[in-house]
């Protein structure tokens, strides 16, 4: 940790992840809890920001006994580092560095840690889980299985062919020259919802108003969360919206279908992907990660 303040409750931090500074905040437990504190760790998803849909689960989560978390990825919010650029594992990095953060605090008990991750998020925290046998438990909602098939699941088996061969040429060039595509964040979003949800928020969150790497497509095609969850040990609580057009149920049930760890899994009916975060759709789901959070964490 470099920096610390405090604001309204909530404290405002900067913790650094391979020489990149990350903002964090930490939300404090509210209501009378032991000392230390649980804590949850909350990992936000695709070109997310931590001002955005995470707040309604961390003042949750503190208004309800744990310490919660939160941060900017690299390159992301108020976080230092390239912008735009995703890469799985150098998000992964991010997670750890700030879930050590969280070890090292005198106030946050190191035996009861949770992670909790939506979207992209939602499949880190298992890796993370597996490279950290210390943490208790993990939540982990609208995550996917393989990235190829998320990104190319709907394509035709020609029109696949010729998407994977120009995103190889493409990464080639990158490597070769040093060249690549920036766009703005709606053109590598391959779903209507998503691209909604983004032109609305972006006047009223600037630092979704960027240009990103086209070849973030070429990451995600690249990454697999299921290896991960075959090897995760801890109590693992899946959250699916029934019908997300962002992350297809039938690709985060397969997710679902990874994790070797007693797991459960609860699917929110008639919810899209970004519905869980407000009104009967977040109640709801709030309601079964508390049980979830009293009896393992």
């Amino acid at each position: 940790m470099i920096q610390g303040e405090k604001s309204m409750d909530i404290e405002r931090h900067t913790v650094v992840s391979q020489s990149n500074k990350l903002a964090v905040r930490l939300f404090p437990a509210r209501c009378a809890t032991p000392y230390p504190a649980p804590v949850i760790l909350l990992c936000h998803g695709f070109f997310g920001i931590q001002d955005l849909l995470l707040p309604v689960f961390a003042d949750l989560f503190a208004q309800n006994g744990y310490t919660a978390v939160t941060f900017d990825y690299r390159g992301f919010g108020d976080s230092g580092g390239e912008t735009g650029r995703i890469v799985p594992e150098q998000q992964i990095n991010d997670i750890i560095a700030v879930l050590e953060w969280c070890k090292n605090r005198p106030d946050i008990d190191v035996k009861r840690i949770a992670l909790w991750g939506t979207s992209l998020g939602g499949c880190h925290v298992m890796e993370v889980a597996v490279r950290h046998p210390e943490v208790k438990c993990i939540i982990s909602q609208m995550g996917f299985a393989d990235g190829e098939q998320l990104v190319t699941g709907d394509m035709g088996h020609d029109e696949k062919k010729r998407f994977l061969n120009t995103m190889a040429r493409m990464e080639r060039k990158k490597r070769q020259l040093g060249k690549e595509l920036f766009v703005p964040i709606n053109k590598v979003m391959t779903d209507e919802e998503s691209r909604v949800f983004f032109e609305k928020n972006k006047n009223n969150y600037p630092a979704l108003d960027i240009k990103v790497p086209y070849m973030t497509v070429w990451e995600a095609i690249q990454y697999r969360p299921a290896a991960a969850a075959e090897k995760v040990t801890q109590p693992t609580l899946m959250i699916f919206a029934q019908n997300d057009k962002v992350i297809a149920l039938e690709y985060g049930l397969a997710f679902y279908q990874a994790v070797a760890a007693e797991k459960k899994c609860y699917i929110q009916p008639k919810a899209g992907h970004y519905d869980l975060f407000a009104g009967k759709h977040f109640s709801q789901v709030a309601e079964r990660q508390l049980h979830w959070l009293r009896e393992y964490l």
